[in-house]
Formats: C-alpha cells, sequence, structure tokens
C-alpha cells in the first residue's frame, strides 16, 4: 500500500516539476539508461534512442504504451498539473496555520495521556512536530483537495449513470464527509482513549510503571483518531452507493450477519486493547452506524427509483 501511494506521488511529482510536454521525453531517457546499463554489463553495445525505440516497439515493450499515452493525454495532464500547484498551495496556506498553532494541538493530543510523557531521542520532539503540522495541514487541505479532484474528473464523465454518481458526491456526500469524520474523531477522543489509556497505563503495573514515549503515543494516538473517524464514514458510503444504484438497500439488509463479523474484525484491529470490553466499545457504534447506513440506503434508493422514474 504504501509502494502504490509513493508511486503515485512520484508520478504527481513528475508530472509537476518536469511539465506533462517532458515526461515522455524523460520516461524515455529513462528507459534508454537501463537498457543501456543492462546492454553493457553483457559486453553490448549501447543504443542509441531511436535504435531503443525500434527495440520496444519489436518487443512490444511497456514503455511504448506509456509515452503514447502521456502524448495523448498531455492536455489532460496540464490541467492535472494546474490541479496539482493549487493544491500544493493550499497545502502550504495550511501547514503555516498548522505551525502557528502547532503546539495547542499537540498539547490537545498529548492531554489524555494522563502521565508525563519523555523524549528518547534527540530529534523526537522536531519529528513530532513535523508530523503534527502535515498531518494538520492535509486534514485542513481536504475539502481543496477534493474540489479538485472532483474537479479534473468532471469532464470525463459520459453516461448518465456517471453523472448521477457524479452529482451525489457533489452535491449530497461532499459536504458531510468532515462532519461523519469528526464525529468519529471525537468519539476516540472523548470516549475511547480515556478508557483506553486508562487500562494501558494500569497494565502491568505491578512489575514496571507507565514511562511513554511521546513518539510512540502521538503516532498510537493519531492512529485511533484515524481510523474511527474513517470507520464512522460507513453510513454516509452505503448512502452514496444506494442512492446511486451500485448497491440496493435490500442487498445492504441480508448482508446483515457479514457486516456484523467485519465489524467484530475491524473493532479487534481498532482497539488498543486486548480486553473485551473496550472491543465492544468500539463494536456497538459501528454496529450502530452499519443500521444508520442501512436505513439511509433505503431513503436514497427510494429516491433513485423517483428520480429514474
Amino acid at each position: 500500500m504504501l509502494q502504490t501511494i509513493g508511486f503515485v506521488i512520484l508520478i504527481l511529482a513528475g508530472i509537476a516539476i518536469l511539465g506533462p510536454e517532458k515526461l515522455p521525453i524523460g520516461d524515455e531517457a529513462i528507459a534508454l539508461n537501463l537498457v543501456n546499463l543492462a546492454r553493457s554489463r553483457s559486453g553490448e553495445e549501447p543504443y542509441t534512442l531511436e535504435e531503443a525505440r525500434a527495440y520496444w516497439k519489436s518487443t512490444d515493450s511497456l514503455i511504448c504504451g506509456v509515452v503514447s499515452f502521456l502524448q495523448a493525454a498531455e492536455e489532460h495532464l496540464v490541467e492535472l498539473r494546474r490541479r496539482i500547484f493549487s493544491t500544493l498551495g493550499a497545502i502550504a496556506v495550511s501547514s503555516i496555520i498548522s505551525g502557528v498553532l502547532s503546539n495547542y494541538i499537540l498539547e490537545f493530543l498529548v492531554r489524555p495521556a494522563g502521565i508525563r510523557l519523555v523524549s528518547l531521542q534527540p530529534t523526537e520532539m522536531f519529528g513530532m512536530y513535523i508530523k503534527v503540522i502535515v498531518s494538520a495541514a492535509i486534514g485542513l487541505s481536504v475539502p481543496v483537495i477534493l474540489y479538485h479532484v472532483l474537479a479534473f474528473i468532471r469532464p470525463a464523465l459520459e453516461s448518465p449513470q456517471e453523472e448521477r454518481v457524479f452529482r451525489t458526491v457533489v452535491f449530497i456526500a461532499a459536504p458531510f464527509p468532515v462532519v461523519f469524520f469528526g464525529g468519529g474523531v471525537c468519539f476516540a477522543y472523548f470516549v475511547m482513549l480515556p478508557f483506553a489509556l486508562g487500562y494501558l497505563g494500569t497494565f502491568g503495573a505491578h512489575l514496571a510503571q507507565a514511562t511513554w514515549s511521546i513518539g510512540s503515543y502521538i503516532d498510537f494516538v493519531t492512529s485511533l483518531l484515524f481510523w474511527l473517524g474513517l470507520a464512522f464514514e460507513t453510513p454516509l458510503i452505503m448512502f452514496v452507493l444506494a442512492r446511486t444504484g451500485i448497491v440496493s438497500a435490500q442487498r445492504f439488509g441480508s448482508a446483515r450477519k457479514f457486516a456484523y463479523v467485519g465489524i467484530a474484525a475491524a473493532a479487534a484491529v481498532i482497539t488498543p486493547t486486548p480486553d473485551a470490553f473496550n472491543m465492544l466499545l468500539v463494536m456497538a457504534p459501528l454496529a450502530l452506524l452499519y443500521e444508520f447506513g442501512v436505513l439511509l440506503a433505503k431513503l436514497g434508493g427510494k429516491r433513485s427509483s423517483s428520480d429514474g422514474s
């Protein structure tokens, strides 16, 4: 997963830095160097660019398809490059705001710990500030990122089904992800964290005193906040799927027993402690969210069918 994300970021960085018109030339240059490196190791003469192009064409090499795609999509990549720079500008502004508020954000995250955290490495505090600033900046920039993603894919929509999905996402679903995600974060911070940290802080106290590194603590807290916030998007996703006709409300209802098994597995992964109470504390709201999603799916399904008539 991380390798895929890194590859996508690398491609976007290439589009933004090199420019779409230079990407085919750059890809050919990289591929030519790799081919010639392999030929030099086997004692063969290096190819010229024209010879390499003929070789790639004769062998149906992937590089030919990539270059052809980049050349055909140059106009779209120019638009993508413009939106990438706009998004980076929004993230830069958000980073300044997050930097100003970084002390307050860290204090907010550290407050539930209940014990004095320690810094075990010379660069640990600096790394924590950078991580918090970048995470908060990306979070603040989500509306801008969502807008540019939707605006970029809008011209590519052709079928009525695609138009319906787009309208549903833009006019119905788009305003609510922040609300649902914020509800999950609030539940994690005000309900889950006190129980989880209280349990972890006293577990094995007869053998050792709990002394947590601020780095591992921040990673733990932000991970819990993120995954529970993401889990609270479930009703919204179900509504969009039903509204666009991809999955019916009846299908969601009939899959309830499988959903509960998935909820139990998700709760086991999200729950930071091994005790059943904290696992049930996560399972209960997730189950309620699924039932709420089924209700929203029924409402969305009725609306979509009436729209179709």
